[in-house]
């Protein structure tokens, strides 16, 4: 009597889709009951404690636009566009009312919904080279500027690793997303897949794709992907991040004003990348420039700051301060961070009484 053995044959394969995409790494026919699952698209996000932790304004409405949009995600889906981009789907997005309802109808790619976010929701220049256009994925993996990314600065990478922020773009070849909490590992994004049922072992035994994807608010909880606020991949090792981006308005911001001064005075400012930067006071006709930095301190979040002087105009006024953040010789008043806080400026009753 023989004993017939049949031998399993076991296929693994990748699945990979060119565009706003992860990798399925991992996926199990059967479900193990002795695992713990987790929605890795059911995410809590602590939005008080991110917003006191970012000083900068623009951060901030990042993070404001952020929420609106889980608000949005909570009323219905905004799918993945899965047949394609339209020849006409920017015409008809920055031509409709109701952005949200336009991109549940027809759907949104990965760029298109940073498009969204950063220049529509932001209102942030975005697209370097042709203006009013979003940016495509393969341009946000380079590692290297070219005309469509002048008003982003790269991220450095520490080793296969970057260490975002809030608001930071990464991103891989077919793929990118903007940075929630990167401490957490949360990410925002439209991706074509998203794992929807992942194991504490790393394995994602349900997931979606298409329709059932798009828009989505992502914990990224697959084992290497990210971990104490360094990132490396998303969902795959094939996915590993090749390039970061930081908007030029979230890279420049005031941290520390005195709260009065008068007409004249040279005042104290503390802030991130602001030595030697135009100033618009409130009622000033001209911008004014502070010095180089002086001295350097650190915020909560052991972040460089530089310490510079200014002086008042003689026509300034209380208000917020805003600060240029671009780079070109000519400032542009359309291109700057509104401080948080006011300054509260007097006029020299001495000087004035003479």
């Amino acid at each position: 009597m023989f004993k017939h053995i049949i031998l399993p044959t076991f296929c693994f394969f990748y699945f990979f889709v060119t565009g706003c995409t992860s990798t399925k790494n991992s996926h199990r026919k059967y479900i193990n009951y002795n695992q713990n699952y987790v929605d890795p698209t059911r995410v809590e996000v602590d939005w008080k404690s991110l917003y006191s932790s970012n000083a900068s304004s623009q951060v901030r409405s990042f993070l404001n636009y952020s929420k609106e949009t889980k608000n949005e995600l909570s009323e219905k889906k905004i799918p993945y566009a899965s047949n394609g981009i339209a020849k006409n789907w920017d015409n008809k997005y920055l031509n409709s009312k109701n952005k949200y309802d336009f991109m549940r109808r027809n759907g949104v790619d990965c760029t298109r919904f940073l498009w969204h976010l950063y220049s529509e929701k932001m209102n942030l220049p975005f697209n370097s080279k042709t203006k009013g256009a979003p940016i495509l994925s393969h341009s946000f993996a380079q590692r290297k500027s070219n005309s469509e990314l002048k008003n982003f600065v790269p991220l450095k990478k520490n080793g296969n690793l970057f260490k975002p922020r809030a608001g930071d773009i990464l991103a891989f070849p077919g793929h990118a997303l903007a940075v929630l909490d990167p401490d957490k590992c949360i990410a925002i994004q439209s991706a074509s897949w998203v794992c929807k049922k992942r194991a504490d072992n790393g394995s994602c035994v349900n997931s979606a794709t298409g329709k059932e994807a798009g828009v989505s608010i992502y914990k990224l909880t697959n084992r290497g992907d990210c971990e104490n606020g360094l990132w490396k991949q998303l969902d795959s090792p094939k996915n590993k991040f090749t390039a970061g981006w930081r908007h030029k308005a979230l890279n420049t911001w005031i941290e520390k004003l005195p709260p009065k001064a008068n007409v004249n005075d040279t005042i104290t400012l503390i802030g991130y990348n602001i030595s030697h930067r135009y100033i618009y006071f409130n009622g000033a006709k001209k911008p004014s420039k502070t010095s180089y930095s002086f001295s350097k301190t650190k915020n909560k979040k052991y972040e460089n700051l530089d310490i510079v002087s200014i002086k008042i105009p003689h026509d300034a006024k209380s208000g917020k301060l805003k600060i240029y953040w671009d780079n070109k010789i000519k400032p542009d008043i359309r291109h700057t961070v509104e401080s948080n806080d006011i300054i509260y400026i007097e006029k020299n009753t001495l000087l004035s009484s003479r």
